[in-house]
Order: C-alpha cells, then structure tokens, then sequence
C-alpha cells in the first residue's frame, strides 16, 4: 500500500513542482517586460538627423491624423494636394513644418508601454489619442522619414516611430518651434482668401434659393445698418436685419476645394457684393445633392481696385468651394426671413 502512495505523492510533488517554476518563469518574464519598458535609454542630438537631405530628395509628404489623410506631392510648379485635384497647398505651412521638424532634438526616452500611447497622443490608428503621422517619399516611393507626433507640453512633443513601442519627448527648450497645424487637408488649402474687410461692403444684390432676390445698401462706412432698396413693398423687420446677408462676404472661410469644371452642379442662387474701394464680388452657388459650392470671381470698378480685384481671382479662378452651412444661411438668406411685406394699405399711403 506504501509505493502505490508514495508514487502519487511523488506525482503531486512533481506536478506542483512544474506548475511552481511555470509561474516563477512568468514572473521573471514579466518583470523583465516591465523593466525592459521603464528602461530609458540615454538619447541626445536630432530627432531626424537625415531631415534636411529628405527635404531635397521629397516628392511626396503624407500625413495621417485622428482626423484626416492626404498625401502632399511635388508638383512642376510646387506642392499641390492630389486628392483635391491638385490644388496648391500654403508654402507657408510647408515652411512651418520643415522648421518643426528640423528643430526637433531629443529632451529624454520615455515609456515603451503600448497601453500608454494613447495618454501621450501617439497611438495608432483613428480615435482619441491618435497620433499625426508624417511620412516623406521619394520619387520612387521609398521611404525618406516616418515620424509619429503626439501631444506637446511647456516641456515639448512626445514623438514615436511607426513599428517601434519606444517615446521620446522632444523638442525642449524656450526656443522650440511649435506644432503647426497639419493634422486635416484644410489646414493646408488657402481657404480663407475671401475677406473683402469688416466694414469695407456698400452693397449687395442677393437671389436666394426660394424667394425674391433683394437689394440692400448703405452710403458710407459709418452708416451702421444697411437699408432695403428693393423690391418695393418690404419693410425690414429691424433696422439691422440686413447686416449679415450683406455684410456675408466680409470674411468667407470655405470647407474645401475641387477644379470647378469637375462639378457640374446647377446655380441655384446668387450673391454679388460692392465695397467701398471699388471691387464686386460675384459669387454663384451651385447644389451638388446636399451640398452647395461656390464659385466666384471679382472685378475692379475702379483703377485703384484692381489689384484687389486680381488677387482674388489668382486664388479663386478654376476653382469651386465648399460651403459651410453657417457661412450659406448668411450669405444666400430668403428676404421673408429679414422683411415683411408691407399692407396693401402702407404701399398705398402718401
């Protein structure tokens, strides 16, 4: 009876044993884990030390954010965005990030813990804490730099390279230059070249969507409120109701961009605009479905407006732009939803 006894305790020994040195082995790999990701190499100089060559060599830049992707490329007479139709992207921006970048030195290694990625803005993917990847190509589509940037602080930018679990804050130092805005295709369209000045409007001619097209004016710059001229028989609701319609173009941020003989939408309303200094505007709008485009043009009533006249049409001609549904409303709004008609027996009155 002993040896049969002895032998399965000599088993449970054996089994415990095994199951002992299991746990113990995943102990210590754990604990290597761990200290192999709070280790933190030394690290100093450039972050991209080979950036100044890959700018010479770039054809094409691409970015990836929590918000967007598009890709940069170089273009017989500059950077243009090939997904809206090759329109040319700000130099300033690009300048902007080649500053960035090439200022970036490292301050110190942090975490390789991938659960804490997210927390420094450098996680893969879409979503919160997603990082802004910034790839640059050569001609033959090799790759010249990859870099992940995440969140900044007063003490620099957390950075990662794609494939690798290793940050590194960067960029430290009161002479740091800070992140420009790069992250979605809009920050990289001139969008916002419309601004004909806060007060500089004398005029409008609108022809909504639905309803009569309407005529508002003022003489001068300190004439606050502009006044309906036509059609007869509309009375303003408030002395002021007419400032934003006419006033709209005073500074026009559109949402996006495509070549204008790519949309063959219909012109569905109109707004044309004077200023004080002797430009019109005139800007059709055309429905595409859901959305409205604008396409527009200036010209120079004056000698003296004619170079006004010219810089717009530089950035605008060939061109149709997005509208935002904020931006529409004040540009193309219905007479009924600033006027009253007035009674048949007001029109009538001496």
């Amino acid at each position: 009876m002993s040896r049969p006894m002895d032998r399965q305790r000599l088993n449970r020994l054996s089994l415990a044993g095994g199951l002992a040195a299991a746990l113990l082995a995943v102990a210590l790999f754990l604990t290597w884990q761990e200290a192999r990701q709070a280790w933190q190499p030394d690290v100093s100089g450039p972050v991209l030390p080979d950036w100044s060559g890959a700018v010479e060599r770039a054809a094409e830049i691409g970015i990836e954010s929590g918000e967007d992707r598009f890709v940069l490329a170089r273009g017989a007479t500059g950077w243009v965005m090939p997904s809206r139709d090759d329109h040319p992207v700000r130099s300033e921006r690009l300048a902007e990030l080649d500053a960035f970048l090439a200022g970036l030195d490292y301050a110190g290694a942090r975490t390789a813990d991938p659960d804490k990625h997210a927390r420094l803005g450098l996680a893969d993917g879409t979503g919160e804490g997603a990082a802004t990847r910034v790839t640059v190509r050569d001609g033959e589509g090799a790759v010249l730099a990859d870099i992940l940037l995440g969140r900044e602080s007063e003490a620099g930018i957390y950075v990662r390279f794609p494939g690798r679990n290793r940050t590194y804050l960067a960029g430290a130092g009161e002479t740091r230059e800070s992140l420009p805005d790069i992250a979605e295709a809009a920050d990289w369209l001139d969008l916002d070249f419309l601004a004909l000045g806060a007060n500089a409007v004398a005029g409008a001619t609108i022809a909504p969507e639905s309803g009569p097209a309407y005529r508002l004016e003022r003489p001068s710059p300190s004439v606050r409120s502009f006044a309906l001229r036509e059609p007869a028989g509309w009375t303003l609701i408030t002395a002021a109701a007419g400032n934003g319609p006419a006033s709209a173009l005073s500074r026009v941020r559109f949402r996006d961009v495509r070549a204008a003989d790519r949309l063959d939408g219909e012109v569905v309303a109109r707004h044309e605009a004077e200023t004080f200094a002797g430009v019109r505007v005139r800007l059709d709008v055309l429905a595409l479905g859901e959305t409205r485009w604008a396409v527009l043009r200036a010209d120079a009533l004056t000698d003296d407006a004619q170079a006004a006249a010219e810089a717009i049409n530089t950035s605008a001609e060939g061109w149709a732009f997005l509208l935002s549904d904020l931006t529409l409303d004040r540009m193309i709004r219905p007479l009924a939803q600033i006027a009253d008609p007035r009674a048949e027996t007001d029109r009538d009155a001496p």
